[in-house]
């Protein structure tokens, strides 16, 4: 079965009243080239779906996404001239619904009831944490309460949503960021979007980290903080829909993200944590028998069983998962069985011990 395909069209920072501390406007909201040579945003928003359309093949639904700034908090009238930009694709059956990203303090009743009858079905929440400290020190403008107010009203409309959240704000922590997620968690959202904080150029923060007032994760830590959140939000039903930034030129550029947990692969590295995790959780339990523990003459052979798609997920980066687990069980012998009808998420382990064979 094909994924869907995303349309993603950006409006840099624009809607947004407050720069956070971490924002860097010019970065942010600086155009290509390309981008200024079209004669209005209604033109180059057609161009960007003629461009994604011709690779549509069999990928479906598709869904329209405004990303990137406050969609919800721009003029009026420009909220109406974007959606409306969007509704031949939509008439004709090539676009299937919208979707957005916007700050919690800008959901009204008033915009979604101009937004819903051109197609919006998803609303994704800038929320970056749930601790009122953490918002006030990153000048986010919100509190926690919005987030609830505008994730309750959002409900009632019959809006599917998301949360966009932060690991490593200061001000939060390990057991803040596990708060955040549990907070979120509660109020029940379609999905998440976890992203580790950097430091760009020219930001409040990047005076904070030269200066030694802040002190960016580690990518272990940032790994660590966003794999518990990740448990936390499939615990109940959340789907984490992405992990870490994409890779863009800026990020690859050491002179605009200075620092911070940066990684191509942030999500991969944190879905291999959790595989790990579970794999040693599946060992544990079937070591606690005596008659499964190897011995001098009874070493113990371990199958563990994944699913293909996952192979690299649980071997981790640079196979580093493999060597950890037989640095920690020195007394086992591993192999790798790839099982087409596991889920992606799981893995299965047995031990094979002289005639004996026990699993999980």
């Amino acid at each position: 079965m094909a994924a869907p395909l995303v349309i993603p069209f950006f409006i840099p920072h624009q809607g947004c009243p407050h720069v956070c501390i971490f924002c860097n406007q010019r970065l942010i909201a600086g155009q290509t080239a390309k981008e200024r040579s079209f004669n209005s945003e209604a033109e180059r928003l057609s161009a960007v779906i003629h461009t994604y359309l011709q690779f549509k093949k069999n990928r479906d639904p598709v869904e329209l996404a405004f990303f990137g700034g406050n969609f919800l908090g721009l003029e009026t009238s420009r909220i109406f001239a974007l959606l409306k930009a969007v509704q031949p694709w939509i008439r004709q059956g090539q676009i299937h619904s919208i979707r957005c990203s916007t700050r919690p303090d800008t959901v009204t009743g008033q915009v979604l009831d101009l937004a819903r009858p051109f197609g919006l079905e998803t609303v994704e929440l800038g929320v970056q944490s749930m601790d009122d400290r953490v918002l006030a020190l990153a000048e986010r403008g919100h509190t926690s309460a919005d987030t609830r107010n505008a994730m309750a009203l959002l409900k009632k409309n019959g809006l599917k949503t998301g949360v966009q959240v932060m690991v490593g704000l200061p001000g939060d922590d390990d057991c803040g960021a596990v708060r955040t997620a549990q907070a979120l968690a509660e109020l029940g959202p379609d999905l998440a979007r976890i992203y580790p904080l950097l430091v760009l150029d020219g930001s409040r923060l990047a005076q904070w980290y030269r200066s030694g007032r802040y002190v960016p994760l580690s990518l272990d830590q940032a790994v660590d903080q966003t794999k518990k959140m990740v448990t936390i939000f499939r615990g109940a039903g959340v789907s984490v829909a992405r992990l870490g930034l994409q890779a863009t030129q800026m990020m690859e550029d050491a002179g605009q993200m200075i620092a911070g947990p940066w990684h191509p692969a942030f999500g991969h590295l944190v879905l291999s944590a959790l595989m790990f995790d579970q794999a040693c959780e599946k060992i544990d339990r079937l070591l606690q028998g005596p008659a499964k523990k190897g011995t001098p003459g009874n070493r113990c052979n371990l199958v563990i069983q994944v699913n293909p798609k996952s192979l690299s997920r649980l071997q981790g980066d640079r196979k580093t998962n493999l060597d950890r687990l037989a640095q920690r069980y020195p007394g086992l012998s591993f192999s790798i069985e790839r099982v087409e009808t596991l889920d992606s998420q799981q893995v299965h382990a047995h031990i094979l011990n002289g005639s004996n064979e026990d699993g999980l």
